[in-house]
Order: structure tokens, then sequence, then C-alpha cells
């Protein structure tokens, strides 16, 4: 096995930053290319052709995050098997997950282009953009499969300690997608229907690329193709029960935001601005947090096959240390420079009713991003110890639930935007207090304090 990539070997510190930064890397140009994606759509093709897009926005979401919540249940158990060196289960389980990724994203490509239309009656699409919709919309679905297909075949890779190439990967074929959106766009004049087109062909290429990459692991592919129907009963149950969790975490999220969001709606035109902003500038606060729990689920399951706990404790300490440590960093400079920053993104005649909000808000959150970043990346370690459904069950009472309940009983009595932000904080504050005390009960049930060994 290549010893660069393994996370049950070497200085602790090293080897977690270079797992996270290209994680980091990967979800900025994320950010990056859906706004170059959005720019050319709305150059090309005209407000309706950018609405037409915007109005399906959320719809992918649902399937996309499910499947990547099952992915996610699938790469902890390889970590776990690659940390043992077990070659044989590591060889099945990874068949196994490709043929799950590969049956279950075509059956979401069959029902979506069946049921497109309906889909777009129940997102009540607009009648000037439906055509031009309908037509993005089963063109996205058709290369669904592939979407699905790719995050699970990256999900391996960086179960084995490898984010590097996962982000050489992401780079090309987010270039690949925008030079497709140009010409398709821009100068055959394809519309939406271009749009969707370079977008399903930048996600092949990508499958393409990393099954290669895969399969020039010969601990992986023995000479055999890594994509081929393979179905092992055991694995199977198993990354179907870990990842579960985390798929319904995946797709409720989202539901519970959108409620708020919808109280936000009416507070204002300037709130909903100024919120809007916050959101912007909190960027690199939900990459560094978001990207340390997934790096924290692989490393964590890596030494516990390897039978490292104490490297485990070590791990997560550091780990969360430096999550929290460049929250507070990007967090006190947000509290600082709020205003300047805000102003990056309104016109000036606008800047006088919205910046105030906006440094109001960030001030009111940024001394607690912290409990923010702790709950991430406890959240990750217990992950990592094949416990998903504890930590999709606080997410959901102490996140989406808490912000649901705090909407509908709370919020009436105030009906005040100080409210909402203060909402916010209150889940944090009670998410990373139930994950450090969680990640703790574990620590001592799985006798972390008896091996202080380093290796």
């Amino acid at each position: 096995m290549k010893k660069e990539f393994d996370l049950t070997k070497g200085n602790i510190p090293s080897a977690l930053t270079a797992f996270i930064v290209p994680m980091i890397l990967g979800s900025l140009i994320q950010q990056l290319y859906t706004t170059a994606d959005a720019v050319i759509v709305g150059q090309f093709a005209g407000k309706a052709g950018l609405a037409a897009i915007d109005s399906v926005h959320t719809l992918f979401k649902f399937p996309i995050n499910f499947m990547n919540g099952l992915s996610a249940g699938a790469t902890i158990l390889i970590s776990g098997y690659y940390g043992a060196k077990d070659e044989k289960s590591l060889r099945c389980c990874v068949r196994t997950a490709n043929t799950l990724a590969l049956v279950l994203g075509v059956i979401c490509a069959i029902a979506g282009v069946l049921f497109t239309p309906q889909l777009l009656d129940i997102m009540a699409v607009p009648q000037d953009i439906y055509p031009q919709t309908l037509i993005y919309c089963r063109i996205y679905f058709g290369g669904i499969w592939a979407m699905v297909l790719y995050n699970m075949m990256s999900g391996i890779l960086r179960s084995f300690g490898d984010s590097r190439r996962p982000l050489a990967v992401l780079i090309f074929s987010s270039l690949v997608n925008i030079v497709g959106d140009y010409l398709l766009v821009g100068i055959f004049r394809m519309g939406v229907q271009g749009a969707a087109i370079a977008t399903i062909a930048a996600q092949m290429v990508s499958v393409l690329l990393v099954s290669r990459m895969l399969q020039k692991m010969k601990h992986i592919s023995e000479g055999k193709p890594v994509i081929h129907v393979h179905f092992c009963a055991e694995h199977m149950s198993i990354m179907v029960k870990t990842g579960i969790p985390l798929a319904l975490q995946a797709i409720l999220f989202p539901i519970a935001n959108s409620i708020v969001q919808a109280s936000v709606n009416g507070m204002g035109t300037d709130s909903i601005a100024a919120w809007g902003i916050c959101d912007k500038m909190n960027l690199l606060i939900w990459l560094i947090a978001d990207a340390m729990s997934p790096a924290l689920t692989t490393y964590t399951a890596q030494n516990l096959g390897a039978k490292q706990m104490g490297r485990v404790k070590k791990g997560v300490f550091f780990g969360t240390g430096i999550s929290v440590g460049a929250v507070a960093l990007v967090s006190l400079v947000l509290y600082l420079g709020a205003g300047i920053i805000g102003s990056w993104f309104v016109p000036s005649s606008d800047r006088a009713a919205v910046i105030p909000l906006v440094i109001q808000y960030t001030r009111m959150m940024a001394p607690f991003f912290i409990f923010y970043a702790m709950a991430e990346a406890f959240s990750g370690a217990c992950c990592g110890m094949g416990d998903t459904l504890k930590p999709m069950v606080t997410t959901l009472v102490t996140v989406c639930l808490l912000r649901v309940v705090c909407i509908f009983f709370v919020l009436p009595g105030f009906r005040t935007m100080e409210c909402i932000v203060y909402i916010y904080i209150a889940s944090w504050i009670a998410a990373g207090m139930a994950f450090t005390g969680m990640y703790m009960w574990k620590q001592k049930k799985l006798g972390f304090h008896s091996d202080v060994s380093e290796t």
C-alpha cells in the first residue's frame, strides 16, 4: 500500500494538514466554478436561462446529498479495512461500493427523467421558463449516475488518505465544464441545454479519471476492473446501515435551513440582503469546519482499523484544535472587518442601509463560530468510530429540530432578525457541547486512555 497516503503512520500534524488542505481547496474551487458557471449562463442565455437553472437548483441536492451520505458510510468501512491492511476485504468492499453507487445512480437517473414534469409542478416553475427547465432537468437527471459514481470513487480515494488526486480531478473537470459552457452556451447558443450537457460531460470525464487511478492501485484492482457488478451481502449491509443516517442528515439539514430562510424572508429586503452577505462572508468558516469532519472520519477509521487508539486520541485533539484555531482567526477578521468586507457585495447606494446590519449580525455570531467547528470535528471523529446513528440524531436534535422549534415557538414572540441570529448561535452551542460530550464518552468506552502509544 502507498505509504504516503497512510494516515496510520508518520507525524500526525503533518499528515492531517496535508490531508485536509486539498479538501478545503476543493470546496473553494467548487464555489468558484459555480459562480463562473452562473456568469456564463447569465451572459449568453439571459435571465430566463439563469432563472431556469436557479428555479430547480435545490431539486438536485436531495438525491445527490442522499447518495453522498451512503457514499460516506462506504468510505468509513473502506478506511477501516485500509488501516487494518485487510486487502481481501478492501477489494471486495471497493467493488461493492462502486456497484451500489452505479445501480442507485442509474435508478435515480431513470426516475428523474420520468418524473421531471411532476417535480417541476411541485417546484412551481413559471410557465415562461418551463420548457427550458424541463429539458435542462431531463439532461441533468439523465447523467446524474455519473455524479453519484464519481462521488463514491473520489470518496474511496480519500478513504486511503489521498485527497490530492481528487483535488486534481476536480480542478480538471471544472475547467472542462467551464470550457464546455463557453462552447455550447456561448458559441453554439444551445442555452440551458448546453449547460446541462457540459456539466454531465465533465462528470463523465471525472469518472474515467478516478476509475483509472483506482485501477492502477494493485492492492485494489488485482488485475480486475474496479467497476463491475459485485455484491457482497455483508459489506452491502454495513454500508447501508452506516450510510443511511448520514444520508437522512444530508437531506433533512437543508430542509430545516429552508424553514429558517423563509422566516428571514419575512424580515424585509435589507435584512435579507445583509443575511445573504453574512453567509458569503462566512464561507471560509464553513469550508474549514466542514472539511475537518470527513478528514477526521477517515483518520479515525484508518487508525482504529490499525488498532492505534493513542494515535486516534492525539489526532482528533490536533484536528479539532487546528479547526477551532483557524475558525477563531477568521472570526476575528470578520468581527473587525465586517464593514469593509461587506461593502464588496453591495453598491455604494445601498451600503448605508445594509452594511450596519451586516456588522451587527456578524459581531453577534463571530464569537460563537468555534462551537460549530467543535461540533463538526467531533462529529466526524464519532462517525469514524463506526457509529453514524448517534451523530445523526444529535445533529438533527441540536441543530435542525432546535432551529425549527424556535422558529415556530420563540420567534413569534419577538419577530426580529436578532432573534433568528440568536437561534443559530444557540444551535451551534448546543451541537458543540453535545458532540464534545459524545466524543469523550466514546473515547472512554473504547479505552483510549489505556493506549497512549505513538507511531
